[in-house]
């Protein structure tokens, strides 16, 4: 380990300001509670403390959609926040190229990365060029961090179907309109006291009296597993599926669990907020400013509405064969739409 780095990686402890303010991966509960469950790791400045990151990308655009490449990279979490991101301190482990995402598949090209990182955790003899001495490092893989849809494929849960959410898991709620399905109760996540829970207009005409689900621990994960009996990996290999067994959306038991200290973890998968945001935002401003082709506020979405029997006042309108839409009020006007545009 060179001087410069072996000054950096000891950053996390030493010049961190500790004020509960979370400005680097260290400020996190996860980190801290990973600290209190092995002293003895936490106990060397050192050592290693990694994330993994893996999406989907086109390398030659829009003309090869048929193929695609899903590089596996792990981002070091010790240094410095203004050098953790750089591409230089990254390090490509996989590249899984082929005409199809891997899928579930993906634990079979993880396997000798997995089997790594287990060496890694016992410790490695390594020089430290700043204090001149020899010591054992010892590498932890923290979480992942991807979009929804890779999330699916690393930790196990299907992010399609009725009980899409990870974090609500079994009490998801969902409904099946005109073919397709709504998720629903997301003010159950807000206080009890607020006013939006009693708000019947503005959502689906009704009170909400639901608490947040609790997001299920690294132990009743496993207990659901056991249900889902062996998995055979490989294209065209499907799995009949109980929806009523006890493995709920779980496809398979995630190749991260083989890592001694991953069933450990309380925070074990991330999502992308870059995607997130990107989409939100788009998605938004699409809607508000009332953009062919990209606005949410179609003739399906009011036709939803009237499916429910709410917000009356945005049902459409039939005159004749003509189809009418109520302006919405989130629907700006062009004098507003000119004034965003030059803002």
């Amino acid at each position: 380990m060179a001087k410069e780095m072996a000054k950096k990686m000891r950053w996390h402890k030493e010049e961190n300001i500790n004020d509960g303010i979370m400005r680097h991966p260290s400020d996190s509960i996860e980190w801290k509670s990973f600290d209190e469950r092995y002293p003895t790791f936490s106990a060397e400045l050192r050592n290693i403390r990694l994330g993994l990151a893996s999406n989907r990308f086109q390398p030659n655009g829009n003309m090869g959609s048929n193929y695609s490449i899903w590089p596996v990279v792990l981002a070091t979490y010790d240094l410095p926040p203004w050098d953790c991101m750089k591409s230089s301190y990254f390090m490509m482990t996989l590249l899984i190229p082929g005409p199809k995402c891997p899928g579930n598949d993906i634990d079979v090209y993880l396997k000798l990365m997995i089997e790594e990182l287990n060496e890694l955790w016992n410790g490695v003899d390594t020089y430290d060029a700043l204090s001149k001495s020899n010591f054992l490092i010892c590498v932890a893989l923290m979480w992942t961090i991807n979009d929804f849809t890779a999330y699916g494929n690393l930790s196990g849960w299907s992010t399609k179907g009725k009980l899409t959410c990870p974090c609500c898991h079994k009490d998801t709620h969902s409904i099946s309109i005109r073919n397709k399905l709504c998720y629903m109760s997301h003010r159950r996540f807000l206080p009890m006291n607020h006013p939006l829970r009693r708000n019947r207009v503005l959502f689906d005409g009704k009170v909400e009296i639901g608490v947040a689900p609790i997001p299920f621990t690294s132990g009743e994960a496993l207990v659901q597993l056991q249900g889902l009996g062996n998995v055979t990996f490989g294209k065209g290999q499907k799995r009949k599926r109980n929806v009523h067994n006890d493995a709920y959306n779980w496809r398979k038991k995630s190749i991260f669990f083989e890592l001694y200290y991953w069933d450990g973890h309380h925070l074990r998968h991330n999502l992308d907020p870059i995607h997130i945001e990107t989409n939100m935002s788009e998605s938004f401003l699409s809607t508000i400013m009332s953009m062919v082709g990209k606005t949410k506020d179609t003739l399906k979405s009011r036709y939803d509405l009237l499916d429910l029997g709410i917000r009356q006042s945005l049902h459409p309108i039939e005159d004749g064969d003509n189809i009418l839409l109520p302006a919405a009020c989130y629907a700006l006007s062009p004098e507003e739409k000119l004034k965003l545009c030059i803002s």
